[in-house]
């Protein structure tokens, strides 16, 4: 009877969707994925929140020129960015100078300080339609993006003679679960040392020896762990199973 049952599991799960086995959150619209409202200390000023939107900062920059030039932490609200910081060349202000992009203004304000996380909406589906397509999130394939050369953000605002690492190591890591041997997953070194710095994810969030990282399951990337530092809510969501599982895109 056991043996009937599990061949019954291995069929049912040869023809459905690997998505619908995990409790994945709902996407926003592709508009708003990885928009951010950034409230650390604005309400406390009798400011509106800052809208932050990834997508027309990715154009330019990779997230190595934010997440390590300029110190912002991988979470929202994690970093206290003041008007007096900006004004002396920190973070937000390292390009929002009048030069660069857009200075600290009154006219300027809302253009950040809106509370609306919808904001630049219409600017981003005009953006989209230019861009490679994805299945999720954005819906734009960002690693296409950069790959054809569509967009050409800096990796660095510090150094102009900066280049990646060209560290191209393709590791394979077999899967725990035991229902399939096609839940093995796939990560490109390369890919993401084009947006990415080592120190990003090492070693905070992944340990850098070899099977030193422990807990790294789905359950835990799915609370924002691991992979799930970006993948649940700017880069490419979880939701599209294939893009790390390759082999589980033939049951789709």
């Amino acid at each position: 009877m056991q043996s009937i049952v599990l061949l019954f599991s291995l069929a049912l799960l040869g023809v459905m969707n690997y998505a619908t086995l995990w409790d994945f959150p709902k996407l926003p619209p592709p508009s708003q994925y990885g928009n951010i409202l950034i409230n650390r200390i604005s309400g406390k000023n009798g400011q509106l929140p800052v809208t932050f939107s990834h997508w027309i900062h990715r154009i330019k920059y990779t997230c190595r020129v934010c997440h390590s030039e300029l110190d912002f932490a991988m979470e929202v609200n994690k970093t206290e960015i003041t008007m007096k910081k900006n004004r002396e060349g920190e973070y937000c202000g390292a390009c929002h100078n009048g030069k660069t992009a857009f200075g600290f203004t009154k006219e300027n304000c809302p253009k950040c300080h809106n509370g609306d996380i919808a904001y630049g909406s219409e600017k981003f589906e005009e953006f989209r339609r230019h861009m490679p397509k994805s299945r999720y999130g954005n819906k734009i394939n960002w690693s296409k993006a950069i790959g054809k050369k569509r967009i050409k953000p800096k990796s660095s605002i510090r150094d102009d003679d900066y280049s990646p690492i060209p560290f191209k190591k393709m590791l394979v890591l077999k899967s725990e679960w035991s229902l399939t041997a096609d839940a093995f997953a796939v990560f490109s070194h390369k890919r993401h040392i084009r947006w990415l710095d080592c120190a990003d994810c090492h070693p905070d969030i992944f340990n850098i020896k070899k099977k030193g990282t422990k807990f790294f399951r789905m359950k835990y990337i799915l609370d924002r762990k691991f992979c799930g530092v970006c993948h649940m809510n700017v880069a490419f969501p979880v939701q599209d199973c294939i893009r790390c599982h390759p082999a589980l895109g033939r049951n789709e």
